[in-house]
């Protein structure tokens, strides 16, 4: 704990600080989701109904199911079809298609996954489900890696589209879904080969960027190792392999809340971009799930950046009017200082910054209060990529993903229909 804390008269955000005791009973929600990870799965109540009618709207051409829908090289699909192998870089692939295929491709792109984890095929069975009643077929893969592989990730999808031309033929478009670090990967698919693709569905993606995305982690990680001291062990580059992550996070931080609420509005108060949250709950909810992100991944990102330093706050002066300057200059005297190498900030801006306007439709959705990817990476998107092409939806709720299948459907939807109006305009 930090002792001079309890010495510093706060001032009114005091009193709703305090509200904070009590807020053990969300550990087990926490555990459940920060175990998860960003994960290869959207969360979500599942509301969204088959209705095989609904596939027309997307084509309006289909064909018998007995005949099968042509591709643009003339072979048909009969029937519905799954099919898994594994690439040469090592990496997981599958592939579904329906009974009634409609001649169009989604590659589904999938989050972080906790680099600790055996490689694994993406756990989306709502989506893709939901994906083959509407006569897609749908391919995905594991990539080669685990953690922060947005590189792999890119490399690995990017096989995906020969993969399924040579055991299903070549679709007549293709659209990418991707989620978290996969909404990452297909921002940066988007922009670097638009002539693959017709569309792109970013879902809670990190599409502001991985230097703001890992700034807004590192901050939380090195302000509550200054204001709760000797609760986690490591540091944001060195932490331990996380074996329990409700033993070795969500416990000791709760533990630590409790003794001193009020370092958690010290936190709030003095991060660069301050947790999500419209309540006490959410706010706590927020913290631990950062930490437990930072905990998982900071060796990962660490590894790949060359063992040099990701984050950078050598620089930076940590203040707020609402704090006493007394205290505000104690954690600048005592917070851990970072500076990030050259190497480093050449992987974050290659793997990815978005790079300008979009030139096929993309759709980006973000919940408003996201404590793992937060909404203002749809603000710094649009700085960089605003344009006719770029669709940007904000779902005022709480929660990392937390959209159901019936929910991305409609987005989905929305998407392939401007798709389908650019494909005939250019007829």
């Amino acid at each position: 704990m930090c002792p001079k804390l309890s010495s510093v008269p706060y001032a009114s955000w005091l009193h709703a600080c305090s509200r904070l005791r009590g807020v053990a009973s969300v550990s087990i929600l926490l555990v459940q989701f920060v175990a998860s990870g960003c994960g290869k799965n959207i969360t979500g109540p599942d509301a969204f109904a088959t209705n095989p009618a609904t596939a027309s709207l997307t084509n309006p051409a289909l064909l018998d199911p007995r005949e099968g829908v042509p591709s643009t090289d003339g072979r048909r699909i009969r029937g519905p079809r799954h099919i898994e192998g594994v690439s040469s870089s090592g990496a997981l692939w599958v592939i579904d298609t329906p009974a009634r295929w409609n001649g169009d491709l989604v590659v589904y792109l999938h989050g972080y996954t906790n680099p600790q984890d055996p490689v694994a095929l993406p756990n989306n069975a709502a989506i893709r489900d939901s994906l083959l009643a509407l006569g897609f077929a749908v391919t995905a893969s594991s990539y080669s890696s685990n953690g922060y592989a947005v590189r792999e990730g890119v490399q690995d999808s990017r096989r995906l589209d020969e993969n399924f031309a040579s055991r299903c033929g070549r679709p007549r478009h293709t659209y990418l879904f991707g989620q978290s670090l996969g909404g990452l990967i297909g921002m940066i698919l988007s922009q670097r080969h638009p002539e693959d693709y017709d569309g792109s569905l970013l879902v809670c993606g990190i599409v502001g960027g991985s230097d703001d995305e890992v700034q807004y982690i590192g901050d939380i990680r090195v302000l509550f190792d200054t204001v709760y001291p000797n609760v986690l062990q490591g540091g944001l580059e060195h932490p331990p392999v996380i074996t329990n992550i409700n033993l070795q996070v969500v416990q000791p931080v709760l533990a630590a809340i409790q003794q001193n609420p009020q370092g958690v509005g010290v936190i709030q108060a003095l991060a660069r971009r301050s947790l999500p949250g419209a309540s006490t709950q959410e706010v706590v909810n927020s913290l631990i799930t950062v930490l437990g992100f930072s905990m998982q991944g900071g060796a990962d990102l660490f590894e790949r950046t060359q063992g040099q330093s990701y984050f950078d706050n050598t620089g930076w002066q940590y203040t707020s009017a609402a704090l006493p300057p007394a205290l505000v200059a104690d954690v600048n005297a005592r917070v851990a200082r970072y500076a990030v190498s050259p190497e480093a900030a050449t992987f974050l801006a290659r793997f990815g910054e978005p790079r300008g306007r979009f030139r096929i439709p993309v759709t980006s959705l973000h919940t408003s209060r996201d404590p793992v990817v937060p909404a203002f990476h749809e603000d710094l998107l649009a700085q960089v990529a605003a344009g006719p092409m770029l669709v940007q939806h904000r779902v005022e709720r709480y929660g990392h993903c937390t959209f159901s299948a019936g929910e991305l459907m409609n987005e989905f939807r929305e998407l392939v229909s401007r798709a389908g109006r650019r494909h005939r305009h250019a007829a």
